[in-house]
């Protein structure tokens, strides 16, 4: 009996080295294109030391769903609430207040109490309000 041989197919070998090849030449291209990139504009950034205090008083008016107006917790009026905020806004570096309001309060008096810091010389008014 004759035997039947098998013809042996050459093992399939992957080749690597041209994919390893695009690859560095990726790499190189990618490294050598990000290194000459400039800035659009060019800053002189200032230096600034973290955690510096300010012992700056800050200045909060609140206002009641009542009526009632407070200025750093002390109750006075909207007739006399311009002249101790111009007050406090002289001695203040930020000329900045924050306005505290009830839900419930009447819109007009919110209305007043910015007015008033406005005029009296704030330059950053603040609206407190509660995040849900």
């Amino acid at each position: 009996m004759k035997s039947i041989q098998r013809q042996r197919q050459p093992a399939i070998r992957m080749e690597l080295s041209p994919l390893i090849d695009c690859i560095f030449q990726l790499l190189i291209f990618f490294m050598l294109s990000s290194t000459f990139l400039t800035p659009a504009i060019q800053l002189t950034l200032p230096s600034a030391t973290a955690g510096t205090s300010q012992n700056e008083l800050e200045i909060i008016i609140t206002l009641s769903k009542e009526g009632d107006v407070y200025l750093n917790n002390t109750k006075t009026s909207l007739i006399s609430l311009k002249s101790e905020l111009q007050r406090m806004l002289a001695e203040s570096n930020h000329k900045s207040v924050t306005i505290r309001g009830d839900q419930n309060m009447p819109y007009s008096a919110f209305l007043d109490a910015l007015d008033i810091a406005k005029r009296s010389g704030a330059i950053h008014v603040n609206v407190a309000h509660q995040t849900r």
